[in-house]
């Protein structure tokens, strides 16, 4: 008697049991294997991401604002050393009252600002304020009231305790003066 033969590869029927179609079976198995581990795991890239994301808000939303100064923007000089804290940015100048570097109004130099400018300037701060408020309750920073006023030093008076004025009477209860700094002596 003659053994049974094995067909070839491409048709008929396989033998099942035998040696060859152990080491197919083996080498099925680490191809599904191998394959598993080739693509990318999405998810464990969106996790990624998204702690990356809320780390780098979490960095800016406490880092103090950049401050451009300009040919009508120099504040005073001062020698003290604090650290700044963020708060609404309230920039008053020379020719114009910005709001988080927003123009609110014009200001033309050696003209008092008038009440409708002033009630133009209370209105920002007040949506400010909301736009804040809303933030707050979505889970981001809280408002604080704090208000970062750079003001040019040549700025008059009236001008800088009328801005002053416009955001207390807009809930903004802490005001800090940003200088600039001197060179040490």
């Amino acid at each position: 008697m003659t053994p049974p033969t094995q067909p070839e590869s491409g048709g008929g029927k396989q033998s099942r049991g035998g040696p060859d179609d152990d080491l197919l079976l083996v080498r099925r198995r680490r191809k599904h294997a191998a394959g598993a581990n080739e693509g990318l795991n999405l998810t464990a890239m969106m996790d990624i991401f998204t702690i990356i994301l809320v780390f780098m808000i979490k960095q800016y939303e406490s880092a103090p604002a950049n401050i451009t100064l300009s040919e009508d923007l120099t504040p005073p000089k001062s020698t003290s050393e604090a650290e700044m804290v963020p708060g609404v940015a309230l920039t008053i100048s020379e020719t114009a009252i910005l709001l988080d570097n927003k123009m609110v109004i014009k200001i033309t130099p050696g003209t008092p600002v008038t009440a409708e400018q002033w009630v133009v300037v209370a209105k920002k701060l007040a949506d400010r304020r909301e736009t804040i408020i809303q933030i707050g309750n979505l889970g981001g920073a809280k408002f604080t009231g704090d208000v970062m006023v750079i003001a040019d030093g040549d700025v008059p008076y009236e001008t800088l305790s009328g801005a002053l004025l416009q955001a207390g009477s807009e809930k903004y209860t802490t005001y800090r003066l940003i200088l600039q700094a001197a060179g040490k002596k």
